[in-house]
């Protein structure tokens, strides 16, 4: 099916710049195209390159990839990247790259200092934290998180919790860390937080519908396991959105996991509603993320 496309909004990029490449955080991104030959990554990924990326973002018309923060201490090979250090790449590319700032849960009062320092620059869009993959893992509503959601309603930034089972795995934690059910619980306590689950709680991918169904708070955004061909679950998130979850899916590409232009083409063959298409590429996450243009 032919699509016409509007400027794409990409949740989920971890650009080859030097706050990512210099530690593990790039190196754990291309976990699947290191290990399994059916994700070949993107030539930019490879050569580390963000000359090239750009030419792969402006090849499938990506207008903003979101740098989403990951302050992860002694998690696994997650390593870590510095929120002053995405402030700095978000203000060096405005018309590339929006952020949302890391919240180390081992370290939670430097991470909202953090957040009230940044909160206020230039293209800052939300906050991101990893609970099931910290490095003492835990749910979303752990009450040790609840000053997170509090400041997140005081600016008016919405949470990414980042849940899958491979992200628990590479932790060192079983997968079932990526059970969405809590979010439920953490969204219901706070309702005027938006809450974008990244990665989509994969492969809970039936709970997560039901989760975010339940929620209206809630968004889901499954990035590589909705715009993967052959990907386990994906036909869940893509029976949601025709569904009842049109406004609140989110696309992704997960990049450097794989080449950008791919991750479109195979987004596009998933079975979406078309009228639907130009909302989760672009319309639902720029009203979320207050983008104009």
């Amino acid at each position: 099916m032919t699509y016409s496309l509007p400027p794409i909004l990409d949740m989920r990029l971890r650009p080859p710049i030097p706050a990512w490449t210099r530690g593990s955080v790039f190196r754990t991104a291309m976990h699947y195209p290191r290990h399994f030959f059916t994700f070949k990554g993107a030539r930019s990924a490879w050569l580390e390159s963000v000359d090239v990326l750009f030419e792969e973002m402006e090849s499938a018309g990506i207008r903003y990839g979101v740098l989403m923060g990951r302050a992860s201490s002694g998690a696994g090979n997650l390593g870590g990247v510095a929120n002053k250090e995405i402030v700095e790449a978000v203000a060096q590319y405005p018309n590339r790259f929006l952020g949302f700032l890391g919240v180390d849960l081992d370290d939670i009062e430097q991470g909202l200092a953090e957040i009230r320092e940044f909160a206020g620059e230039a293209n800052i869009k939300g906050i991101s934290i990893e609970p099931g993959s910290a490095r003492e893992p835990r749910w979303a509503d752990d009450p040790s998180l609840e000053p997170i959601y509090e400041i997140a309603r005081e600016f008016d930034l919405p949470v990414s919790i980042s849940l899958s089972g491979l992200l628990s795995a590479l932790a060192g934690h079983d997968i079932t860390w990526s059970r969405p059910v809590s979010i439920q619980r953490a969204a219901q306590r706070h309702p005027d937080v938006k809450f974008i689950v990244s990665h989509a709680a994969w492969p809970y991918a039936e709970e997560m519908v039901v989760v975010a169904l339940a929620c209206p708070n809630i968004y889901v955004s499954p990035d590589l396991y909705a715009a993967t061909a052959g990907m386990i679950g994906a036909d869940t998130y893509v029976k949601g959105a025709n569904l009842f979850l049109e406004d609140r899916t989110l696309f992704g590409t997960a990049y450097p996991v794989k080449d950008i232009q791919e991750s479109l083409s195979d987004f596009l063959q998933m079975g979406w509603r078309p009228e639907i298409v130009p909302k989760i590429l672009w319309g639902n996450a720029a009203k979320l993320l207050k983008i104009d243009a």
